[in-house]
């Protein structure tokens, strides 16, 4: 037993030394640390269900669209399956995907139903994203009239949709252009030309990611947050997601052809893919209220008296120390923040001293870290 604590203890010893010296690998322990103590896989899997339930009623929708206004057009039509299947990797074509001809083909049913089910289920997984996002950066989640929620809901579903239709748009363009200027310059077809249009697609990719997630962390919050202090996390979740799609691909293409899912399989994959984009998405938000060397940084609403207010959290659960946030749990058990978030007041009896630490103890010894099986130095 000594021998295997002063093994822990070393390997405590060697992440310290290790996040010291590099703060990008401290920034993402205090991210996990956060993600873990606001309940992340549990707010992901809320998300997984409710976007689960909209995802066929948007693809009917689309298609629909797409079937009046460009059916004529297939270079269209290809683009926008090559953006559904870039972003559900494995899930959409093929002998095993979801055939997204016979959605498109449907028309005016597609349409309908489609418009009915996104309204329905869209604006339970704006909801469920919206009280997510606004949980791990500590925001009051019930603030709103509910008129005015579903209507701001109904609006933001609209300007998902304007911000993926640009990004096909400007994906399209980019892939057109390029065309063209290839085949003048006589490259069309070449070893260089190939790698080229690879890393403008990449780009191009990220680009319109970027947009998006900066979409979400803008609109989604109770503030408004400004821009500039979400643009790294946009992109943050944009360069990741770039590579959750490589690896979604792997995994997805193995999970769907897993005899034991059988006719199952698109449903099973689809729903590890979202919840593994679900999971990402709330780890990159987890990832923009924290930084190097600080757990609670705007726009977390307890990163200090005047964002707590902002968020609606009474100012005892601001942050004055950064490596003493309020979180969402300890131990698996809730704490007072909980029903802050909710709109109520917190317990007398707990004072926001009493709040979980993340830092080893004036003693020197670690301390449990908020919703983290490990020791103190994991939310240092």
């Amino acid at each position: 037993m000594a021998n295997i604590s002063g093994l822990k203890d070393k390997a405590a010893g060697t992440v310290e030394t290790a996040r010291a010296k590099r703060p990008f690998l401290d920034h993402l322990v205090r991210a996990y640390s956060r993600y873990q103590g606001d309940a992340g896989d549990r707010l992901a899997a809320a998300v997984t269900y409710f976007a689960f339930l909209s995802f066929f009623p948007l693809v009917a929708l689309a298609f629909s669209v797409l079937g009046y206004t460009v059916a004529n057009n297939p270079g269209v039509r290809k683009s926008v399956t090559d953006s559904l299947s870039s972003a559900f990797p494995g899930l959409i074509g093929g002998s095993n995907g979801i055939d997204i001809d016979q959605i498109a083909n449907a028309k005016a049913g597609a349409g309908i139903l489609g418009l009915v089910g996104l309204l329905l289920a869209g604006l339970g997984a704006v909801d469920a994203l919206r009280e997510a996002i606004r949980s791990v950066w500590h925001q009051n989640v019930k603030a709103g009239n509910f008129i005015k929620k579903k209507l701001a809901d109904i609006l933001i579903l609209a300007g998902l949709g304007l911000t993926l239709a640009v990004s096909l748009a400007v994906s399209s363009a980019a892939t057109a252009v390029t065309g063209k200027v290839l085949s003048i310059l006589g490259l069309e077809g070449s070893t260089a030309a190939g790698f080229l249009v690879k890393v403008l697609a990449l780009v191009v990719a990220i680009f319109t990611d970027v947009l998006l997630f900066l979409y979400l962390f803008i609109r989604l919050p109770k503030s408004q947050t400004p821009w500039r202090k979400v643009i790294k996390g946009a992109l943050f979740a944009a360069v990741g997601f770039e590579v959750l799609k490589v690896v979604g691909a792997w995994f997805i293409a193995r999970t769907t052809k897993n005899p034991v899912y059988g006719t199952f399989a698109v449903v099973v994959g689809l729903l590890v893919w979202i919840n593994l984009v679900s999971r990402f998405l709330l780890f990159s938000a987890a990832w923009t209220v924290t930084a190097p060397y600080d757990t609670d940084v705007a726009p977390s609403g307890t990163a200090g008296p005047e964002q707590a207010e902002k968020a609606g959290v009474p100012r005892e659960f601001a942050d004055n120390d950064p490596d003493d946030p309020a979180l969402l749990q300890q131990d698996g058990a809730p704490t007072p923040l909980v029903a802050v978030l909710q709109g109520e007041q917190p317990a007398q009896d707990q004072p926001a001293q009493d709040q979980p630490e993340g830092r080893p103890g004036e003693q020197g010894k670690p301390v449990q870290s908020a919703g983290s099986p490990e020791p103190g130095w994991l939310g240092r």
